[in-house]
């Protein structure tokens, strides 16, 4: 292994820290279902949602390659809205699932998720 004073600035990899500004909640009951592709009809139940992405529970997270992109129906309550997440990152402890980062809202759609998002965050307070 090479010393801290051997590494190359340029060898190193920086990854975006992801920075929690953004309104986020947790929706019991919300249901993320992908409408096209190898996934269509698959259900995930969302553990947590923001403006930029989606965590969706994944019992064996291994079996969904990193940056597969999903085209989904969210459902919670009565609202609903489409989207298309791209999957960024795995978890297996403390919760199993994965991430992803949110596009391709509609202004309908952005509108219901931020309309979501401010009632969870209401709630909150």
């Amino acid at each position: 292994m090479a010393k801290h004073d051997e590494l190359d600035e340029d060898d190193l990899i920086v990854e975006e820290v992801e920075r929690r500004t953004e309104p986020r909640g947790f929706f019991p009951g919300m249901v993320a279902t992908v409408l096209e592709g190898a996934y269509a009809g698959r259900a995930f139940d969302v553990d947590e949602a923001s403006r930029r992405g989606l965590f969706l529970k994944e019992e064996n997270p291994d079996t969904i390659p990193l940056g597969t992109r999903f085209v989904l129906e969210v459902v919670y309550r009565d609202r609903t809205f489409r989207c298309h997440l791209e999957l960024a990152r795995k978890e297996i402890q403390p919760r199993r699932g994965v991430a992803g980062r949110l596009s391709a809202l509609d202004e309908t759609s952005q509108q219901t998720l931020d309309e979501l998002l401010a009632a969870a965050a209401t709630a909150a307070d």
